[in-house]
């Protein structure tokens, strides 16, 4: 019956271990390849494309207000009876074309406002490209860190499972009681249990990256190979005057107030005058169809026109209060963003380094776990040390390899962090 469960467990897992290395027609790739791929697949990113496309557009709309506007009318009226200036029966068709020669400058700031919105929403775009590329590491750690968790929980289990095979001989001769054997097997057990867990949440980790991506991803193909070295990282001044120059937050954010000031400036425009000139030509005829009738008219007329509001119940002076208060608001916005970065790099630089002190113990640990386990394994077999002693060294032989893997993958992370605060990913 033991043999025959044992049998079983292996299958499964054989059967687990084909499900996630294959995965139909799926594609290998580096970390850089996979970053890309997500760029290019992920819906997200069009969606922030069209908005990119509709700043240009309405930078477009704007510049059609420095050209000339033509119109053609035609009108056809019909009375009860002929009156003194106008035909029961009458039509006419106008056709005319006015242009704007100054309105305050209100459509050189609006155009520059919109240039300045739609560079923004390419800012914008780049800033969520940056947050996928990050998203993407994460997800890519987290598949090298539960590929390790496994390879540890693997061998925790065949370490048990050796054991168990040992108490049951040293218990048919006498050398250790029932108990003992039946402690092992509870281990056992637990350790079964865990390394089933551990390959879900492999697999669970290969479906995250295959969302990032919106592909299928191979286990199999993923060597891991950004991970051989640790990285290096500069100081704070370093990370400060790129993050400045290039996050893509900040520039935003820069690009909308300098808009913004521009919108204040256009919403003085509406304190000058207004001066347009425009030119028509009227027909006017007594039948519906123009050229038909026996009395045609035709008038030319070129038109000069000023026109200034000299009170609208105080809404212009609101207009402007308003736009003036955006900028404020925008400033803040942006004095908070550069403080909030600013923390998160020094906090994720205290983290990194912790992180690389954290590893260097871990991997320090390891090797004093292992020449436990070897010398109380050893004493264990001669009868000098007890069960729990052996299943404790065990149990801290997997927990000094689970803080390698949880502190190198803590410094990799904290190593992309750094480098989605200055965009460089």
């Amino acid at each position: 019956m033991e043999d025959c469960k044992k049998r079983d467990f292996w299958f499964l897992y054989a059967i687990i271990g084909l499900m996630v290395f294959v995965s139909g027609s799926a594609w290998g790739a580096s970390l850089a390849e996979l970053q890309d791929q997500a760029v290019a697949n992920r819906k997200i990113v069009e969606k922030y494309r069209l908005d990119l496309q509709k700043g240009e557009l309405d930078e477009k709309i704007i510049k059609g207000r420095f050209l000339p506007s033509l119109n053609l009318n035609y009108t056809a009226n019909q009375l009860d009876e002929d009156g003194a200036f106008e035909q029961s029966e009458n039509s006419a068709m106008t056709g005319s074309v006015s242009y704007n020669i100054f309105s305050g400058f209100r459509d050189t700031y609006d155009l520059k406002s919109a240039e300045l919105v739609r560079q923004s929403k390419d800012y914008e775009l780049g800033a969520i490209v940056q947050d996928i590329r990050y998203a993407v590491v994460a997800s890519y750690l987290n598949i090298f860190g539960r590929k390790n968790h496994l390879t540890v929980a693997e061998d925790e289990y065949k370490l048990l499972q050796k054991r168990y095979e040992d108490s049951q001989d040293q218990y048919q001769v006498g050398l250790i009681r029932k108990n003992d054997v039946l402690k092992i097997k509870v281990e056992l057990d637990n350790a079964e249990q865990q390394l089933k867990t551990a390959e879900t949440e492999l697999m669970k980790s290969v479906n995250q990256i295959a969302y990032d991506t919106n592909s299928q991803v191979s286990l199999s193909s993923l060597s891991f190979s950004e991970f051989s070295q640790l990285p290096k990282v500069k100081d704070f001044g370093f990370y400060e005057a790129r993050m400045s120059e290039r996050r893509n937050e900040i520039k935003t954010l820069g690009m909308l107030l300098a808009a913004q000031e521009n919108a204040v400036k256009s919403a003085r425009a509406a304190y000058y005058p207004r001066v347009d000139v425009s030119g028509s030509y009227k027909q006017y005829g007594n039948n519906y169809a123009l050229g038909q009738g026996d009395e045609d008219e035709n008038e030319m007329r070129l038109q000069l026109q000023v026109n200034m509001n000299l009170f609208d119940g105080f809404s212009k002076d609101h207009v402007l209060s308003k736009s003036e208060l955006d900028v404020k608001r925008i400033q803040h916005d942006l004095s908070e963003l550069k403080q909030s970065l600013g923390t998160d790099l020094k906090n994720t630089l205290l983290d990194y380094a912790v992180s690389e002190k954290n590893l260097k113990v871990a991997e320090s640990s390891i090797l004093q776990a292992e020449e436990n386990f070897r010398i109380t394994d050893v004493s264990f077999k001669e009868g000098v040390e007890t069960t729990a002693d052996v299943l404790d060294a065990i149990f801290y032989l997997s927990r000094a390899k689970y803080n390698v893997i949880n502190a190198r993958n803590k410094l990799f992370l904290d190593y992309y962090r750094l480098l989605r605060i200055t965009d460089d990913l």
